[in-house]
């Protein structure tokens, strides 16, 4: 049986030859593609191996740390590229993530790393636990490892058929709890932008807590993209109408400037700055004069950008904004949150959590 090649990374030239070399000298024979023949627009090489090879080589690539951002080679020989990550668990919506976030990566120049974490469980019964695990765990990782491979294998095949942009793009895998770790990647790779898969409307319209997604966007503190299952974001074409849910605070200016970068290669787009003024609630509410006057400021900062406002008034701010999501055909909601402690994520939750979860439109969420 023939022992095909297949791609275990892509990086530019300075990372290829690194990585060649380091393979090499344990063993395992390489072949660097120059993928830019096939696509001018993405620079970069293909690293090639012998499928038999897989699993020793992600060993060694995993076990010495290789291009870890925390790593001051790494810093050295980094082309200064924005980064976009992507969280993974081979779920059906996972692909719509990867898509999202290499549509991005591709309409801003950045490259991406595709993030999976797997969960390691222990037996209730803790003497001997090392032993009784040990099988086990080889076993999950060389699981994990070879789910990547055919997920990288399927994004191959759309970037082939144009499906997706072609990107520089790689992997990792981390053992461990999904939410620490994945807060910990992002704290390593500095991405500007960390995308998830989210599972979109609950049947369960009361049931705010046990998302991982929700519970991510709370913990990190980069901007979150969360594409839910339902998507019908296909193409970047397909984004039209930006809804920016917004306090008319100043901290929200911030979050605008940041949603600008990321909405440049989109300047046909209309964006909605949305305030609810909730009813029964005690405080200063805004008026549409007010809203007009900061959607005035954005208009003379922000002159190729179709701004405009809105404001309703409402005892349910969730019931609300799926009100106004469909019927305005919004395609992204963008809004701040908090950093969340345990405590307030269960007895508190956010306005982002609540609408993760009723809601089928693609969350931009930054950190106020």
């Amino acid at each position: 049986m023939e022992d095909k090649l297949i791609t275990v990374a892509i990086h530019t030239a300075p990372k290829a030859k690194i990585l060649q070399k380091t393979l090499e000298e344990r063993g395992i024979a390489t072949q660097l593609i120059d993928i830019s023949d096939y696509d001018s627009s993405t620079p970069g090489f293909a690293v090639r191996i012998k499928e038999s090879d897989l699993t020793r080589a992600l060993g060694i690539i995993e076990g010495i740390g290789l291009f870890r951002y925390d790593n001051e080679q790494t810093i050295k020989i980094d082309d200064g590229r924005k980064r976009v990550l992507v969280a993974i668990d081979f779920s059906e919506y996972s692909l719509k993530a990867c898509k999202a976030a290499f549509t991005v990566a591709h309409q801003m120049n950045a490259k991406v790393k595709i993030l999976h974490v797997y969960r390691i469980h222990y037996p209730i019964t803790f003497p001997f636990a090392d032993m009784a695990v040990e099988d086990k765990d080889t076993n999950m990782l060389d699981t994990a490892r070879r789910r990547m491979l055919d997920f990288c294998n399927e994004i191959d095949r759309k970037i082939t058929q144009k499906e997706f942009p072609s990107i520089n793009y790689s992997y990792s895998l981390r053992e461990g709890n999904v939410e620490e770790e994945i807060e910990a990647f992002v704290e390593e790779y500095k991405p500007f932008l960390l995308v998830l898969g989210s599972k979109g409307e609950s049947n369960n319209k009361s049931n705010y807590l046990g998302s991982v997604t929700a519970d991510i966007i709370e913990m990190t503190n980069v901007p979150v993209m969360a594409v839910p299952e339902n998507s019908n974001l296909q193409n970047p074409e397909d984004v039209k109408h930006i809804a920016f849910l917004t306090n008319l605070q100043e901290k929200d200016l911030e979050s605008f400037d940041n949603l600008v970068n990321i909405l440049k290669p989109f300047p046909q787009v209309r964006v909605t700055l949305l305030h609810i003024n909730v009813k029964n609630r005690t405080g200063d509410k805004w008026t549409e004069t007010e809203l007009l006057g900061m959607k005035e400021y954005f208009s003379k900062k922000y002159p190729e950008l179709n701004v405009g406002y809105d404001v309703l008034d409402s005892a349910d701010p969730v019931e609300a904004i799926n009100y106004y999501i469909e019927s305005e055909e919004v395609n992204i909601l963008a809004l701040n949150t908090r950093r969340r402690n345990l405590f307030g994520r269960i007895f508190m939750p956010s306005i982002s959590r609540k609408v993760l979860v009723n809601t089928n439109v693609t969350l931009v969420v930054f950190r106020g």
